[in-house]
């Protein structure tokens, strides 16, 4: 008989083994899913969120709360949660501050059966006021250095944590720990990326280059490679395009950034006084000179000028000015005395160079002193989808200064837009948008607070557009505007279908199907030329 009792006691404790390792498996199973989920949450509040649900219903706590602390040692995310997934509103009042700063100062784990029993807490004000009896508190630990705690507590059953529970949770902070720390890594690492961004943004000026136009993009791409250079630039475009903008950008991202910039607009400036102007005089060198005067190029010494419409310069100041380009020096007028100046030369002109070097208007050796890097700014009208962009910026920044609240544009009025053809670029633009706003009576800009010169040019400029309805016109100002934009992807791209799918940010099946449907000719795209920079027309 005690053979066979000794045999069933066998079985039993076989079957309790095989149970207990079942019961484990299953949990190291559960624990393993429950990682995977943790370790795929990106945002620091939502994983704490759900790490505390989680621990609360794994250990059968009450109440739980996880802390994460920064470089300073001060708390940085703080989630605390009951048993039925609420937040607790005030946890400093609600858990043992004592065990916390216990398990933070010696980064060792604290399991209580019954905390009003140990000697050692029974006293603390806040296990006393809370009756704490069931406590775990884990020390969430990455490379040896201490970053947050996991606090649990039951006010209800003592003993409640047996072993099995505790190495439970203590397992489960392991993968709390490595989830929250790569959370706070990506965290801090997205903060970092937003910092840099708002840095360049800033260095560049760019906040004030409205546009995610394709040519916009390049530009400004150019931009950021040649700023932090010494090389000599020459803006093209047309009037109001914004060539200041882009010659501020050059200077505030080059080590020059903090000595002046210094811009002069050479049609503005009587020819007789350019000179003196640029260069300075000494005292009685003309008529009127009582006092000696430090010219632009002085004031700019270690910094950037900005020649703006060079194009007015004379032929006679040109050849002052390439001296300056080629050696640095320069004298004032009225003195024998050679001045030296370290300046970056960022020149603007409205017309086209090349073609004033032919009529002899302006002088080839200059222009190529000049136009070591060249950028061809594009009128307004040949990027169309950045105008609701230029719409919003200028609504807001009008809105401000009006006191206004004019929240958009009536349909017709953005249709006029859309389709007129801005002669005066960007600076048109934002004058057209000022008035509107300053005579706005309602939220919105109606049509015929539009100047005449827009509400005359209606849709397009031919005939027949000028007699379409409004729907017509909109989807004829869109499909144009579409055809625009294509042709300008193929145009920056030479012609490469992939590449400029890309820099339109689409499908390269949807591109190509744009292409067939409106019988666009890819071929006159293709050139060998590999950028458009140095395209001058």
């Amino acid at each position: 008989m005690a053979k066979i009792g000794s045999k069933k006691n066998k079985t039993q404790n076989q079957t309790t083994s095989a149970n207990n390792d079942k019961f484990k498996s299953d949990i190291y199973h559960q624990l393993f899913e429950i990682g995977k989920r943790l370790l795929t949450e990106s945002e620091v509040n939502k994983l704490l969120y759900s790490a505390m649900d989680e621990a609360i219903q794994i250990s059968g706590a009450e109440r739980g709360m996880i802390i994460l602390f920064d470089e300073t040692n001060q708390i940085q995310f703080q989630t605390a949660r009951n048993i039925n997934k609420e937040e607790i509103k005030n946890p400093e009042f609600e858990v043992s501050r004592t065990i916390i700063n216990t398990v933070k100062k010696d980064k060792e784990p604290i399991y209580l059966q019954n905390a009003l029993e140990k000697s050692e807490y029974m006293k603390k004000e806040s296990v006393k006021k809370l009756q704490l009896l069931s406590v775990i508190c884990l020390p969430l630990i990455h490379q040896k250095k201490l970053f947050g705690v996991v606090y649990l507590d039951n006010r209800t059953f003592a003993g409640i944590f047996q072993p099995d529970t505790c190495q439970f949770v203590n397992e489960f902070a392991n993968f709390i720990s490595l989830a929250a720390y790569q959370a706070l890594e990506r965290k801090k690492l997205q903060s970092h990326v937003n910092e840099l961004e708002k840095e360049l943004r800033g260095k560049y000026k760019f906040e004030s280059i409205i546009g995610h136009h394709p040519k916009m993009m390049e530009i400004l791409k150019l931009v950021s490679q040649v700023a932090d250079t010494d090389a000599t630039v020459l803006i093209q475009g047309e009037t109001g395009t914004g060539k200041e903008l882009i010659a501020r950008a050059l200077h505030y991202n080059s080590k020059r950034k903090d000595k002046p910039f210094v811009p002069v607009n050479c049609g503005a400036i009587p020819e007789p006084l350019l000179e003196s102007e640029l260069f300075g005089h000494v005292r009685g060198a003309f008529t009127g000179a009582i006092k000696d005067k430090a010219g632009w190029f002085e004031v700019a010494n270690y910094g950037t000028i900005f020649l703006d419409e060079i194009n007015d310069m004379s032929p006679a100041l040109q050849v002052r000015l390439l001296r300056v380009l080629q050696t640095g020096e320069y004298s004032q007028v009225g003195s024998t005395e050679i001045c030296y100046c370290d300046v970056r030369v960022v020149s603007a002109s409205s017309k086209k160079l090349q073609q004033l070097i032919k009529v002899g208007e302006f002088r080839d050796e200059l222009y190529y002193r000049l136009n070591v890097i060249e950028i061809e700014l594009p009128p307004l009208r040949e990027r169309r989808s950045d105008i609701p962009l230029l719409f919003k910026h200028f609504l807001n920044f009008y809105n401000k200064k009006c006191n206004k609240s004019v929240s958009r544009l009536s349909s017709e009025t953005e249709t006029l837009l859309q389709a007129y053809s801005f002669p005066g670029n960007v600076r048109e633009l934002e004058n057209i948008i000022q008035r509107a706003v300053t005579l706005a009576e309602n939220n919105f800009i109606e049509s015929h607070l539009l100047p005449t010169s827009v509400r005359g040019e209606q849709t397009t400029v031919s005939e027949t557009t000028k007699q379409l309805t409004l729907i017509e016109a909109k989807r004829s100002a869109a499909k144009k505007a579409e055809i625009d934009f294509i042709k300008e992807c193929l145009q920056a791209t030479s012609g490469h279908i992939s590449n400029a799918a890309k820099m339109a940010g689409m499908d390269v099946g949807n591109f190509h199907r744009i292409i067939t449907r409106h019988k666009i000719d890819v071929s006159v795209f293709k050139s060998p030329s590999k950028s458009n920079f140095n395209n001058t027309d």
